[in-house]
């Protein structure tokens, strides 16, 4: 006799769920931040093998000498002695650091 009446308040609670909510539109408009990455020159484009987008800066100073971070826009690239073409710079890279000190910068 219990079961029935569990079997029966399940069914009553299946009943009642109502209609699935509607699809998100394929569209949306930017996000502020987006919008402001655009506004500045920057592109968001989608993470590294990930479904996140990143703001995407390409630097003025690209492939210039450098000798520290105080030298470019974004990284100085410790290996070639250049600053970095854009930021941010995915995957493991040495870089130089503001006071010329190499570091092993890692991003995903």
């Amino acid at each position: 006799m219990r079961a029935a009446f569990a079997l029966l308040g399940l069914l009553a609670l299946m009943a009642c769920r109502g209609e699935e909510p509607a699809a998100a539109p394929s569209f949306a408009p930017l996000a502020e931040a987006e919008v402001a990455c655009t506004r500045t020159g920057g592109e968001f484009l989608k993470a590294a093998g990930g479904k996140a987008r990143v703001c995407v800066q390409l630097h003025k100073d690209s492939g210039k000498q450098c000798r520290a971070a105080l030298d470019c826009e974004g990284e100085c690239l410790a290996r070639s002695g250049t600053c970095a073409p854009a930021s941010p710079l995915f995957g493991c890279h040495e870089i130089l650091m503001e006071n010329g000190v190499r570091a092993k910068q890692c991003r995903d």
